[in-house]
C-alpha cells in the first residue's frame, strides 16, 4: 500500500524495491525512525535510518548462506559467507531481523524516496544511508532523492569500483594503506582503526565516538554533526576514523593481523 498524502505520515516505510548494483537479487530499502524516535544513542533521535535488506529472505539465513552479498557486497566484514568470523558491528539479531519480520508481514506502507526527503527536510531531520546494508547496493536516483536537501550520512565498502557515490557517501576503509588509496582516488573516508593506532593529519576521531567522549565536552551524535555525508568539490574536510567497536571488535582485530 502507497502512503497517500492526505494520511499522516508513517514512522516506518519502504522507500524502494527492486534489484541490488552488486548481484541483481532482489532486495528492498525500508526507513525507520520518520518521526524522530531513533533510540540509538550515538546516532541521535533526529537521524532517520534507511535499512537494505534482501526482499526474499531474512537478515540471519541470508547471512548464513551468503545471500548478504546482495545488500553488502565484497564487504570484508561479512565474514566466511556461512555466518561465522563476522567482523560487521552490526548484531543482525536485533534491529535487522525486525524490520525484516515486519516487511514479510506486510506492516510497511511504501513512499517515495523524494517524499520522505520533503517530510524529514520539515523536521530539521536527517537520514543514516546504511544502518545495515551498502548504500552502493540502490540506484544513485534514490541515494539523490532521499538526501535531497537534508543532511545525511552514509558509508560503502565499494568504493574502487563506485567512484560516482562520493557526493553521498564516504569510503568505508579499514587500514592505512585502504585509507592512503581511498584519499588519492577523491574519497572522504571512514575509517575503523585499532586503538593502537594513530589518527593521519587529515582524519578527525569521530564526534560520536567513545575516544571523543573522553575529551571532556567533545563528543556529540551524528544527527547534530553531519560530517559523513561523503564528498563535495574541493572538500576541504577531514576524515573521520574511529576505534573498533560493537560485537564483530573481536573478529576485526583478527582479520587486521591477516590484511594489515
Amino acid at each position: 500500500m502507497r502512503w497517500n498524502r492526505k494520511n499522516k505520515v508513517p514512522a516506518s516505510a519502504v522507500v524502494w524495491r527492486g534489484r541490488s548494483a552488486f548481484d541483481g537479487q532482489p532486495i528492498v530499502a525500508i526507513v525507520t525512525g520518520l518521526h524522530g524516535d531513533n533510540k540509538n544513542p550515538k546516532t541521535g533521535a533526529d537521524l532517520a535510518q534507511l535499512w537494505i535488506l534482501r526482499a526474499d529472505i531474512g537478515p540471519i539465513d541470508a547471512v548464513k548462506t551468503g545471500a548478504d552479498q546482495s545488500i553488502c557486497g565484497d564487504c570484508k566484514h561479512r565474514g566466511d559467507g556461512a555466518g561465522k568470523r563476522r567482523s560487521c558491528y552490526v548484531s543482525i539479531i536485533n534491529a535487522p531481523r525486525s524490520v525484516a519480520k515486519t516487511y514479510q508481514q506486510g506492516g510497511y506502507v511504501s513512499m517515495r524516496p523524494s517524499n520522505v526527503a520533503t517530510h524529514l527536510a520539515s523536521r530539521g531531520m536527517g537520514i543514516r544511508i546504511g544502518a545495515y546494508g551498502d548504500g552502493a547496493a540502490l540506484p544513485i536516483s534514490v541515494l539523490a532523492d532521499l538526501t535531497h536537501g537534508i543532511f545525511h550520512t552514509g558509508y560503502t565498502h565499494a568504493w574502487q569500483a563506485r567512484p560516482d557515490l562520493r557526493q553521498w557517501l564516504m569510503a568505508s576503509v579499514d587500514t592505512p594503506a585502504e585509507y592512503a588509496m581511498a584519499k588519492r582516488s577523491g574519497w572522504r573516508t571512514f575509517r575503523v582503526r585499532t586503538a593502537d593506532e594513530n589518527l593521519d593529519p587529515q582524519e578527525i576521531a569521530c564526534p560520536a565516538s567513545d575516544e571523543a567522549g573522553k575529551q571532556a565536552g567533545k563528543r556529540t551524535s551524528c544527527d547534530h554533526c553531519g560530517l559523513c555525508d561523503g564528498s563535495r568539490p574541493d572538500d576541504q574536510r577531514k576524515s573521520i576514523a574511529i576505534i573498533a567497536h560493537g560485537i564483530g571488535t573481536s573478529s576485526y582485530v583478527s582479520l587486521r593481523s591477516m590484511v594489515a
